[in-house]
């Protein structure tokens, strides 16, 4: 067996796991995924909106902290037959009388003391604002998520049709050996039919595999809002070089991981509803402050005209005694809420730890499985090139070969699977720790 037919058997078998191609015109880098779903995904968009809107809420009078300052104004106009009969006997009639009148007045009023429910509001409002942030960040991370795993699903389906093209050129190669050899009639025809039905077999794997493609390129897309049938090409190869330590993970999960900070915010704001309605036990102190302006005048009647003008100021204190438990019974609701968000808190903890342990075991035990997936690819590949060639020089029957062949065809697609896992246990170890958005 000369050296250079099996050089160039072995670089068919490791081209699509040991080389590297130079990026094909219009490459989409996962950077470059990520930065357009962050712009583009609706998800994203609507959560960017309701953080605005959050925004907007929190405010001094939203949370009834500033005065309503308000004016008010009217004005009159009559015409009228007037007929009068006073105590003294005498009369008065008058036809046409005109008659005019014009008030204003402007209105401050203002809470003074309503149990400290406008605090515990706008303490409330703020820590909506903040809700909305993290759960705006949540929802990055659970795009940028979905788009890496997109994104290598699309890379691992372009390293199994790399494979099988190779695959595809062994089938090709076995089919030439065996014409040759019913040409010199020194093997049946039944030979050259399998080998034949292998490369057609392989062929509609192709076919299949693109299908596969499309469908991955389309969920990608629709991710990252841009059109379905925009094409464009992946990186080349899985990559895997994150290696951390448990202990790292853990370390400030409950500080970074979106989940349990969203749970904690929700006991923050619990917190505060039960101050809002405590509130309602205590008295209520409310200012009115009006500058009114009057002005009449009128040709019937004693008073001929009138005009005032001044600021008047009233005070109000009020306090519920008794509202048939209502106020008690409202505030003992929130409290209870109040505990079961604790609760929540608490289980939410619980299923991040299992959630982070599970997929750090995942990851390692992945990246095992990858090791020994190579060490088996590479005797695959070698086992293949000894039994084509054994089989060229006919050292070997057919089925030795198509054993050989079905070998290394599993050893590829479970070695491309075994990557794949690594970043996907990967990916959502990142999420899980709150380290996809910084």
């Amino acid at each position: 067996m000369s050296d250079l037919r099996v050089n160039k058997l072995i670089y068919i078998f490791t081209f699509g796991f040991l080389s590297f191609l130079l990026p094909a015109q219009g490459q989409m880098t996962l950077e470059e995924a990520i930065q357009m779903g962050l712009k583009r995904n609706y998800a994203v968009q609507i959560y960017k909106n309701q953080n605005e809107i959050s925004k907007l809420q929190n405010n001094l009078g939203s949370a009834g902290m500033t005065p309503q300052l308000s004016l008010l104004g009217t004005g009159n106009v009559a015409n009228i037959n007037s007929s009068q009969q006073f105590n003294n006997g005498t009369t008065q009639e008058i036809s046409n009388a005109q008659s005019f009148g014009l008030q204003g007045a402007l209105n401050l009023n203002m809470n003074i003391y309503d149990g400290n429910k406008m605090f515990a509001i706008k303490k409330r409002l703020e820590q909506n604002e903040q809700l909305s942030a993290i759960e705006l960040k949540r929802q990055m991370e659970n795009t940028i998520s979905d788009i890496i795993i997109a994104y290598y699903n699309i890379v691992r389906i372009n390293e199994l049709i790399k494979s099988e093209n190779q695959n595809l050129l062994i089938y090709q190669e076995r089919k030439k050996i065996a014409k040759l050899k019913l040409e010199i009639g020194s093997d049946s025809k039944v030979d050259f039919l399998l080998a034949q039905s292998d490369e057609n077999r392989a062929k509609s794997i192709l076919v299949q595999m693109d299908l596969q493609l499309l469908d991955a390129k389309i969920k990608l897309n629709t991710i990252i809002g841009i059109s379905a049938d925009t094409d464009y090409q992946t990186s080349d190869s899985i990559t895997v070089n994150y290696n951390p330590t448990i202990e790292d993970l853990k370390k400030d999960l409950a500080k970074k991981n979106s989940t349990i900070l969203i749970a904690k915010q929700n006991e923050r704001i619990s917190a505060q509803s039960v101050k809002e309605s405590r509130a309602a036990m205590l008295p209520l102190v409310n200012l009115n402050l009006d500058y009114r302006y009057n002005r009449s005048q009128s040709q019937a009647g004693f008073l001929f005209s009138n005009n005032q003008n001044g600021l008047y100021g009233q005070v109000t204190a009020a306090w519920v005694l008794f509202s048939g438990n209502k106020n008690r019974n409202f505030l003992r609701e929130r409290n209870i809420q109040l505990l079961d968000q604790k609760l929540i808190v608490a289980q939410t903890e619980l299923e991040v730890d299992a959630l982070v342990y599970i997929n750090y075991k995942r990851f390692l035990l992945s990246k095992q499985i990858a090791e020994l997936e190579f060490l088996n690819l590479k005797d695959s590949q070698e086992l293949q090139v000894i039994s084509t060639e054994r089989y060229r020089v006919g050292k070997s029957g057919l089925l030795e070969t198509i054993e050989a062949q079905k070998n290394l065809e599993d050893a590829q697609y479970r070695y491309i699977n075994a990557l794949y896992s690594i970043k996907l246990a990967e990916t959502e170890l990142l999420r899980v720790n709150g380290d996809l958005v910084k």
